[in-house]
């Protein structure tokens, strides 16, 4: 049984895809949903105008977006792989949702991408959504 449904987001329109996707699977569970902002080392200098310009905004907007589930949204600092694996055993989530942004890219084999890491250190079952339409 789903009882507490994690995903991370980088506020993209690809991460965006992958928080719908947890929020039905939260709803139809009738399950916590979990939404994590990891910010890397705290410090973001460039722009990426496929991103939400403010993270906390995005976040604080979930509850609103999905009433139907009770949502609960932070921000953490460190890599995403490690701070999604670190809050699913924490947290004592049953999955983990992750976009497949990054894993058709050729440059896979030489960058980390976040959906290849966290299937090798998740704790729990790992949910990858296909992300491709909004890339």
């Amino acid at each position: 049984m789903i009882e507490k449904v994690l995903v991370g987001t980088d506020t993209s329109a690809a991460a965006d895809l992958a928080v719908q996707a947890a929020a039905e699977l939260a709803r139809t569970n009738d399950a916590e949903l979990l939404v994590v902002y990891a910010s890397g080392n705290g410090e973001s200098t460039a722009f990426d105008p496929g991103k939400a310009p403010d993270p906390a905004t995005y976040l604080k907007d979930l509850s609103n977006r999905f009433p139907a589930v009770t949502t609960i949204a932070r921000e953490e600092v460190g890599d995403p792989v490690e701070v999604l694996c670190q809050v699913a055993e924490a947290e004592g989530a049953d999955v983990i949702v992750v976009g497949n942004r990054g894993t058709h890219d050729k440059r896979r084999r030489y960058l980390r991408s976040v959906p290849n890491g966290v299937v090798h250190c998740a704790p729990c079952s790992v949910f990858v959504v296909d992300t491709r339409k909004a890339q």
